[in-house]
């Protein structure tokens, strides 16, 4: 997908990330460990699957039907309570795919953009739902080519039933989105290195935003309860990383590991939060060795600032590259 191969992968190469997350892993004894659930996750190859929360096991789930490319921008994937949304960009035409999580099937089509979306190769970068209004909230950017540089972005709202999109007359000046957030009315679009954008959608305004009065960009975001979100973002010297909590009622941010650093991780796509146990979830390394790095998830207790991590285990090869969507038994 020429979207990932030219601008995400110039993406990971800034941010120092870890882009080529594939290798074998041995199935660990898991006999006297017992999942009490399984997290659902899409990974980079269009794949869907399962993975156990206290045995790390990775299962098949599914897939989604009808996928031309051999990868998926992550940032472009987000789901409901009944549904998994992704967007394909492959040969100048996008696709919205929607998969049935109760049937296991996929319906797709493709996508007419609004003629004021203009561009020498539009694409949609990023892909938010509002389980509010029921609507799909994709960010255009103008040409998915990192040359000439795009400074444009759109804001756009899909219809999930009718695949028809509305444009709003809501641009901006960002390069591309690779992370979002919804707090009630406001969507928060970020890209490291650049302002984070607050979109009205309900007045169809955009504006940058500054949070501890600087500029502050972030990954991996998600909401945990209404002004409040977590993510991971860097740390003043602009090269570690850490976990952050957003306060949207005075436009802050805390670094909750001031003592510590952490290993890369994928910087595509949603972060999860899982409610019932307080946690903040996301894939990444809990050992960054390059001949055989140690994928895992990290679990950062809201509630008392302490994490964990869940080592990953399979019977083939595990692409670590994927996005937490949601839990199942």
């Amino acid at each position: 997908m020429k979207f990932l191969i030219k601008f995400l992968a110039v993406i990971c190469l800034t941010l120092s990330f870890s882009c080529s997350n594939e290798t074998p892993s041995a199935v660990a004894d898991t006999d006297q460990i017992k999942d009490d659930f399984n997290y659902l996750i899409v990974n980079s190859w269009g794949e869907i699957n399962k993975i156990g929360n206290n045995t790390g096991q990775i299962t098949s789930y599914s897939q989604f039907d009808g996928l031309t490319s051999g990868t998926v921008n992550l940032c472009a994937v987000t789901s409901n309570t009944d549904k998994i949304f992704l967007i394909e960009y492959y040969s100048g035409l996008t696709k919205l795919f929607i998969f049935d999580k109760k049937t296991k099937t996929t319906s797709s089509r493709t996508l007419v953009f609004p003629n004021e979306i203009v561009g020498s190769e539009p694409a949609i970068s990023s892909l938010t739902w509002d389980d509010s209004k029921k609507v799909l909230y994709g960010i255009i950017v103008s040409n998915i080519n990192i040359t000439p540089v795009n400074n444009t972005s759109y804001l756009v709202k899909i219809n999930p039933n009718t695949f028809d999109i509305n444009y709003s007359g809501v641009s901006f000046d960002q390069t591309a989105s690779i992370s979002t957030f919804l707090n009630g009315n406001m969507l928060y679009s970020s890209l490291p290195g650049q302002d984070t954008y607050e979109i009205d959608t309900e007045n169809n305004t955009a504006k940058k935003t500054l949070f501890n009065n600087s500029k502050f960009s972030f990954i991996k975001a998600a909401v945990y309860l209404n002004n409040t979100a977590y993510c991971i973002t860097y740390k003043i010297n602009g090269y570690d990383k850490t976990i952050a909590k957003i306060n949207l009622t005075n436009n802050t941010y805390e670094d909750l590991l001031p003592a510590e650093t952490l290993v890369n991780s994928d910087p595509l796509g949603l972060g999860y939060i899982d409610k019932s146990n307080n946690e903040y979830i996301f894939s990444t390394v809990k050992e960054a060795n390059i001949e055989h790095p140690i994928y895992a998830i990290l679990k950062f207790n809201v509630t008392t600032n302490t994490y964990k991590f869940l080592e990953l285990k399979s019977d083939s090869s595990i692409n670590s590259n994927f996005i937490i969507v949601d839990k199942i038994n």
